[in-house]
Formats: C-alpha cells, structure tokens, sequence
C-alpha cells in the first residue's frame, strides 16, 4: 500500500495550526467564556464554509495548482505562528492555517487519482502527530522558546514544503467514490477526543502515566498499517470495533480512591481499539470505486471538515447550551463506520514489513526519552512558620495574550512557596484547549503530588498539589449551577504532626444568582468536616466577592476570612474588564492569615493567590 507522504506531513502541519486556532478561539475571541458560544461558533463556521469555495474556483483553476498554493499559504502560516506572541495576530493567522489547511485538503481530494494513498496519509499523518506531541511531552514546538523548537520546525516544514512541489499531478482522467472522503473530518474529530489523545491516556492512571503515553503512541503508528491484524480485513470489524470503543469512551467514568467521575484505566484500552480501527476504517473506506468527478469529491471532504466543526462544537458547547453531549464521539464513529462498511470490500493480504517494525520503535524510543531531556526541578522549600496555601484559576493553562502558560504558571506557584496549592480550570487533555495534561506538566514541575477530580467530564475539573502527607481523600459532586458543573475536593492532609482539611473547590454560580444551593451544599460539607475536629481550609475561584449573599453562606458556616487584613485583594486582573476578588482562602476561627500575595501576572485571566496560615494567639 502506498502512503502520499505529502499528505501525512501536511495533516501533521494541520493538526499543528489546529492545536493552536481552537484554544485561541476560546480564549481569545470567546474570552474564556464571556463570548456567547452561539457567538463562537458563528465565528469558526465561518472558516470551515469559506472552503467549499474551493470547488467553483477549481473550474478557473486547476485543482493541483490550488492544492500547491494552499499547502503553501498553510507552510507559510505555520511559520508565522512561530514568531507571533499571541493576541489577535495569533487568532487571526490561526484562522487563515485553518483555512489553507482546510482548502489545501479539498483540492487534494479533487486531484487524487485513488483515494488509498491519500487516507493512508492521513492516518499516517495522524499517528505523527500524537508520537510528535507525545515526544515534546504534550507542550508542542508552538509553545516552545528558543532554536530547538526553530530547528525542528523548518525540517517539518522543508520536508512538506518539497513533498508538496513533488505531489503535483499532470491532468488525468480521476475516478474514485466520493463518500469516501467524507469519513476524514470525523475521523479528525475521534483522533483528537480520544483515540489518540495521550494525555487522556496519562489522566487514566496515576502510576503508569509514561506507559500509557508509550501505549497510545505505538499503537497510533500500527493504525497506519491498514488491516494491521488478518482479522480486520474485513471492513465490519473494524467498524463493530470502533463503534464499540466510542460506547466505551462516553461511559467511561469511575469512582477511584474517593474521587468520582475519573477515566478508568481501562479506557486506555478503548482508545488503542479505536485508534487501529480507525486506520482500518479509513483503509476500507478508501477502497470503494464508481462514477465520480472531482467537484463531488471536493465537496465529500469539505462536508467531512464541516462534520468535524460539528461534532467539536457539539461536544464542548453542549456545556455551555445545558445539553448532553455523550451522542458526539458515537455518531462520528457510525459515520466513519458506515462508509468503511459500505465502501470496503475487504483489503489484500499485507506483507511484515521492517520499516513499520522500525517506525513503532522509534516512535517509543522517542516518547521514552522524555524523561531524559526534561531537566531537574528547582530547589525550593515552603516556609517553616505556617501553612502556605495557594489557590490558581490557571484557564486551561493560557494567558492573557492566548499563548499557552503551563511552565509560566508552575514558576509563578513556586515563587509562592506552598505547602497545598488548589488549580481551578484545570484541563488534562480537551482537543479544544490543544491535548494537555495542564496538572500533571505543573505538579511535575513543583515537584508535588496531586489529586484529580473531575467536574465537566473526566479531563476537566480541579486539582489539590501537595508536599504533605495525605490521609484521606474524598470529593463531592455539587448540584448543577453554571455550565462547566462544580464538585469539592475534600482532602486530610498532616501538617508538622496534627490534621488538617483543605477543600478545593470552583463554584459555578448560576444563570440566576440569587440561586444559593450549590454554595449551601458546600456550607453543609464545611460543616461536616469541621465537625472531624481538624482546623478546614477552603480555597479557590469561589465566584463569589466579600458581602455577597453567597459569601454570607460561607461564614455563617464557620469560615472566616485570612485575607481581610489585605483587602481590597484583587484577583482577576484590570486588564479589560473590572477588578474582582473572587479567588479566595477561607479557613476556620482556629487560624489566621500572614504574606498574603496575589501577584497580578499575565499567565491566566486570574491572579495566583496565597496565604501562610498560623494558628491564631
């Protein structure tokens, strides 16, 4: 079977920009939540229509030239993202990569003689694209400072940009069935939810989170081998399989340790499942032949790019619109399944072959080493004198100006000196925020362990670091207030010798604010754990301001405020929008607060806060 390298390096190019418009479109034209999502997505539909385009204009000119120009304009793209510093110019050059990647794609699809060339390119591209982003550790060469990154970006970009000049066709007779090419932009879409979302892999377990990155990745290079395995050359069974492994992904929640709503480990599984029957689908589905002309193909694959906006807008602003989203990853996987099953007729009997045997090596060696060029974490000691706690809405890990933050935000906490620090925002692998595993990169570079609790779905929620001991562990779900759901992270901690209770925990009012049940809820948890005897310490975006009805239901609860000495104590920056005090510490009357901080930093929409705790005389 032969691969269009031009198109494997081109998805990788891709899937580069696209990692880069859709948190960009979050944060910076949706500002994080305060653009409506009808709004949002107004704006993104509007990139993936303008490349239907691309088929009226292929009857002026001819579809390999579009295909080199818009690979081209999507190369140029790309390395002007390099050099942006985010704000509108990265949106905005995001935007036009999306729309060269999308157009470079469809006139591809219109020039291409046989479709199997083309889809084992794009699963190939695919199964780059997570070893790549698996191999820089999830912080991809985007985000990266220095002449590394530059270095390696110009050899993506040299090799695609001469594959490109080499793929350019002479005019032929095309033939093929254009259904086929619907079956990209969903498969894009199951890619990036799960099927070959290593952070999501690294949130399903605790103690083998390398391994399940190791796992993830070679299982993404065997899906680039169409019908790896004898039993999937028949095109129903990959298809059962890869419906089967979205079922599996949507239910795909637990109870571990006390903690609800986590990824089991077993949905490591579903998702290598659904990785090498996605390869087979692709395959499958190329193999398909009829009646065709290239405008009918040009527009399968701008209709399966348009799927893939649905879908993701589906999935991410089904929390924002109070609707389920569950039926997402399985309609995409019928989608795909559907057209392997009608189009395949059983793909030929595959040779061993050792550069494939070689390439699943490399891609594990390369994922394996990153331990080796990660470096040593800074020396650093929490202060002897009390308890330092921290609390940081870290906004998926972006800053101000839409540039990814992770490393920013760790050197922030540090600085900081904590004992506990509570992350709010927290993302450990969305497609929409670009597949991070935020908590994981952060307690890593402090150094501290962590507790996960999931309150969107499984990779979305908060996160309480540590250097302390811990002894118990135990969340609440809240009742439903604001879109993204809330829970509270109830966690024993030992601190020189005696107990103590933190509670980390973002509240998420309401549509109607003078709605109190979700900040009641968590007065009756404080009151309960107040009654275990231990001093309780509640922390993080609470959304609500001093004087508020809810924030009276907090210190009628017993709570008391360790940051009234320091008030006015602003915790979302002026930058914009009004000054609010929002992130808090609270604790019970046994202790009171010193070094209060909130340092007014760039790396989130949110100031990091924090307080040393000391008994009180």
């Amino acid at each position: 079977m032969r691969i269009r390298l031009d198109v494997a390096l081109g998805v990788v190019v891709l899937t580069d920009v696209l990692r880069v418009f859709l948190p960009s479109l979050i944060t910076l034209f949706g500002r994080a939540g305060s653009t409506p999502a009808e709004l949002m997505g107004l704006f993104a539909l509007a990139w993936f229509v303008l490349a239907f385009l691309t088929v009226p204009l292929a009857r002026r000119i001819r579809p390999p030239l579009i295909a080199l120009a818009a690979g081209g304009a999507l190369l140029l793209a790309r390395l002007v993202l390099q050099l942006t510093d985010g704000g509108g110019v990265q949106l905005y050059v995001a935007c036009l990569g999306l729309l060269a990647g999308l157009v470079w794609l469809t006139a591809t699809a219109m020039t291409a003689l046989d479709a199997r060339p083309v889809m084992a390119g794009v699963i190939t591209g695919l199964a780059a694209s997570t070893v790549i982003h698996a191999a820089l550790d999830g912080i991809d060469l985007m985000w990266r400072p220095g002449p590394v990154p530059w270095l390696l970006l110009l050899v993506e970009l040299g090799l695609f940009g001469a594959l490109l000049i080499r793929a350019v066709p002479p005019d032929e007779e095309y033939s093929g069935a254009p259904r086929a090419w619907l079956a990209i932009g969903p498969a894009l879409l199951l890619w990036g939810l799960y099927t070959g979302n290593t952070a999501h892999a690294q949130a399903a377990t605790d103690s083998a989170q390398q391994a399940a990155a190791l796992v993830v990745a070679a299982f993404a290079v065997v899906s680039a081998l169409p019908a790896a395995l004898p039993v999937l050359r028949r095109p129903l069974v990959p298809a059962v399989a890869l419906v089967a492994s979205a079922v599996a992904f949507t239910l795909g929640r637990a109870t571990v340790d006390g903690v609800h709503g986590v990824a089991p480990g077993w949905t490591i599984v579903a998702q290598i499942v659904g990785q090498v029957a996605l390869g087979a689908c692709l395959a499958h589905a190329a193999t398909s032949f009829g009646p065709d002309r290239p405008a009918r193909r040009g527009l399968a694959l701008a209709g399966g790019m348009l799927l893939f906006f649905v879908f993701v807008f589906g999935y991410y602003a089904a929390y924002d619109l109070y609707l389920p989203n569950g039926w997402v990853p399985v309609s995409a996987a019928l989608v795909v399944a559907v057209l392997a099953v009608v189009g395949g007729s059983g793909l030929p009997r595959l040779s061993y072959d050792r550069r494939f045997a070689a390439a699943v090596t490399a891609a594990v060696v390369l994922v394996a080493a990153v331990p080796l060029w990660q470096g040593t974490v800074p020396r650093w000691e929490p202060p002897a004198d009390g308890l330092r706690v921290a609390a940081y809405n870290i906004r998926m890990g972006y800053g101000e100006s839409g540039r990814l933050s992770l490393e920013q935000q760790a050197d922030e906490l540090r600085r900081l000196r904590p004992h506990v620090v509570v992350l709010s925002e927290a993302d450990r692998g969305w497609l929409l925020n670009g597949g991070h595993d935020g908590v994981r990169l952060i307690a890593e570079r402090l150094d501290m362990h962590y507790i996960w609790a999931p309150a969107t779905d499984e990779v979305w929620g908060d996160a309480l670091l540590t250097t302390l001991p811990i002894t118990s562990v135990r969340n609440h779900v809240l009742v439903q207030g604001g879109p993204t759901g809330a829970q509270a992270l109830e966690v024993g901690l030992r601190w020189q010798g005696r107990p103590v209770t933190v509670i980390g925990t973002h509240l998420q009012p309401s549509p109607d604010r003078n709605d109190l049940a979700q900040v009641t809820q968590l007065g009756g948890i404080v009151r309960t754990a107040v009654a275990g005897g231990a001093p309780v310490v509640v922390a993080g975006d609470l959304n609500l301001q001093p004087g508020d009805a809810a924030w009276r239901v907090l210190t009628g609860a017993g709570l008391t405020d360790p940051l009234a000495p320091v008030r006015p104590f602003d915790t979302v920056p002026s930058r914009g929008g009004p000054v609010e005090q929002i992130d808090h510490v609270l604790v019970t009357p046994g202790m009171t607060g010193k070094d209060q901080a909130n340092p007014d930093v760039p790396h989130s929409d949110h100031r990091p806060i924090a307080v040393t705790l000391v008994a009180r005389p």
